[in-house]
């Protein structure tokens, strides 16, 4: 039988329902007027007849209203309306000899079909009892129906009444076979879902036959229910040796004793652990296992445990070992400390002997190049005196002699006049090389910190060089702003800036190319920015990475050390608080830029570039 209204079914079901009983309405409406036309044609008047023609019509426009609010309550109303009006036309004037009997009929299968099992029961129960009463009452004389109506009134209502059943028939096979199309489609789903639990099963059997550690499922009087393959291993059994027995049955009494604690606490509704050491009753094997125990709750009742056993004995001398590591880490570390610390003491002692190294080779250069310029000025002033003292001895011996003309005496004098002074310009060149060179020399010597001019300090260093600049084909620029003073160590900056002067004629341009070096300054806020920047052949970026690592040269076998640039970054980072960085590009130039504070210990650190 169809669900009615009233049970559970989904809007779609609602609206189909609805539609059916509105046309079901409208079927009830039009036999109504077609029964009304014929009632007035065969028997013109009102009648009783004609009166509940129109209550059924009426009864079925008011059940059309309500079942736009209400499908079970439209529904309610109209057939309990038109049985109840069938029931006073048979009592009143059919009786059960009349056509109208088929109303009966409908309205059972109507109910039926909307309102469920529940009122077909009783609407067929209940005309059933009133149909058989009415029957006894005409058998007895007690009711007595009137004559039988109009064929065409008969016809309209037998007509009516089939139609209407042949209706409510259409739509139950309809219903029927969408519930069958519905079970269908159901069972197919089934099916599939059934072959979906067995493919699942069959993959939760694999997993847990080759999960890497034990599992096992125990009822709650500690009986095994389950075991994988895994768990059966540890006791040497097969999984349905073990399968029903109580777990003291083949658990060792020695582990029972420290499993059991963990095991009630479990059994009492409480997640468990504990570690345990397995010997094995076949081979003695000896293993450490870890065992985590579940409790299954169900209404707030333990019915069983669940166990995951795994083998942790390769994890646990692991961890021994790495405890024993860690036992000596820390006397190993303080001499690992301790040799770092002599390692980078002697680093230091290295570096500060290579710097040092670095001025006497710096302060050599000085003196190989000074002595080359000194020789000229110190030749032409010994020339000079030479000619100086044979003019002398010539005048001498010419006035113990015959007395000497006017013109002889001043030629002498002219000549000797201009060898004392072509002696003293070369004696006073001497001296200014000298000069410049002790000063070079002192500051290369000293690292104390005082005043002085940037311009001033570079120019001596220039004219300290100039004899070996002038063998080079190469020019040097010096653009330094006047009155730009430091206080910083001059010694220190010197060396830097002598070792990046002889860094760019020996590296920065190739041979017989005629170069130039561009040395310039400004402030930037308290700091200098000082840089050395060639048109030469540039640095290629391998070569940059390790530019300033002590003992990487591009000269090995060549003479070169390696040590030039790193003893000028050590000076620029340790003796002047700042930092040095180049820029170059094959064949686009170099430039070394130094960035120190003006006023030293006293500036914080240079930002980075």
């Amino acid at each position: 039988m169809n669900k009615g209204p009233s049970s559970e079914v989904s809007h779609g079901e609602l609206d189909a329902y609805r539609r059916s009983f509105s046309h079901l309405l409208l079927i009830i409406v039009m036999g109504c007027v077609a029964t009304l036309v014929g009632m007035q044609i065969a028997e013109p008047g009102w009648s009783l007849r004609s009166s509940l023609t129109v209550a059924i019509a009426a009864l079925t426009v008011f059940s059309y209203w309500l079942l736009q609010r209400s499908l079970r309550l439209g529904a309610s109303v109209a057939l309990l309306g038109l049985w109840a009006i069938a029931t006073t036309g048979a009592l009143s004037y059919s009786g059960i000899h009349s056509a109208n009997v088929l109303i009966f009929a409908f309205v059972i299968v109507t109910t039926g079909w909307t309102l469920g099992r529940r009122w077909l029961i009783s609407i067929t129960g209940v005309t059933v009892l009133m149909l058989l009463g009415l029957g006894v009452a005409e058998l007895s004389g007690l009711h007595l129906p009137q004559p039988r109506a109009s064929v065409l009134v008969v016809g309209g209502t037998v007509l009516f009444s089939l139609i209407a059943i042949a209706f409510m028939t259409l739509r139950a096979y309809e219903s029927f076979r969408a519930e069958r199309d519905h079970g269908l489609e159901l069972s197919r789903q089934m099916m599939e879902r059934n072959a979906e639990l067995a493919q699942s099963e069959v993959d939760l059997k694999m997993i847990i036959g080759h999960v890497p550690a034990g599992l096992a499922s125990f009822d709650a009087r500690s009986q095994l229910r389950f075991g994988n393959q895994r768990y059966a291993d540890m006791f040497g059994a097969r999984p349905e040796d073990l399968v029903g027995r109580h777990i003291s049955s083949y658990v060792p009494q020695a582990a029972l004793e420290s499993l059991m604690p963990a095991w009630q606490r479990s059994l009492a509704g409480e997640t468990s652990h504990y570690r345990r050491i397995n010997v094995h009753p076949l081979t003695q094997e000896t293993r450490i296992i870890d065992v985590e125990l579940v409790p299954q709750v169900d209404a707030g009742q333990v019915q069983g445990l669940f166990a995951l056993i795994i083998d942790v004995t390769e994890k646990v001398a692991t961890e021994q070992r790495i405890q024993e590591l860690n036992a000596s880490l820390e006397l190993r570390v303080q001499q690992r400390t301790q040799a770092l610390e002599a390692a980078m003491q002697r680093l230091q002692t290295l570096q500060d002997e290579l710097a040092r190294s670095e001025s006497r080779a710096t302060l050599n250069t000085l003196v190989a190049s000074i002595s080359h310029e000194l020789s000229t000025p110190l030749n032409n002033a010994q020339v000079a005196a030479e000619a100086l003292h044979s003019e002398a001895g010539g005048l001498q011996s010419r006035l113990g002699g015959s007395p000497m003309r006017r013109s002889e005496l001043e030629a002498s004098i002219g000549a000797m006049a201009e060898g004392s002074d072509l002696t003293l310009r070369n004696l006073a060149r001497a001296n200014e090389l000298l000069s410049s060179f002790r000063d070079i020399a002192n500051q290369q010597a000293s690292e104390q910190q005082r005043d002085f001019d940037l311009a001033e300090l570079l120019g001596e260093i220039l004219q300290t060089l100039a004899p070996t600049l002038r063998r080079q084909p190469h020019q040097v620029l010096l653009d330094i702003p006047a009155g730009l003073v430091l206080n910083s160590r001059p010694g220190p900056l010197s060396q830097v800036a002598i070792n990046l002067i002889n860094n760019a004629m020996l590296h920065a341009f190739r041979p017989g190319q005629a170069g130039c070096l561009r040395i310039s300054a400004e402030r930037s806020g308290d700091q200098l920015l000082l840089r050395f920047e060639d048109d030469g052949i540039g640095i290629s970026a391998e070569v940059l990475e390790h530019l300033f690592e002590p003992f990487f040269t591009t000269r090995a076998g060549q003479g070169g050390t390696g040590l030039g640039l790193s003893i000028v970054e050590h000076q620029v980072r340790k003796m002047l608080g700042g930092r040095i960085s180049v820029r170059s590009e094959p064949g686009q130039g170099s430039c070394f830029e130094i960035q120190i504070p003006l006023v030293l210990g006293e500036a914080t650190s240079p930002p980075a570039h």
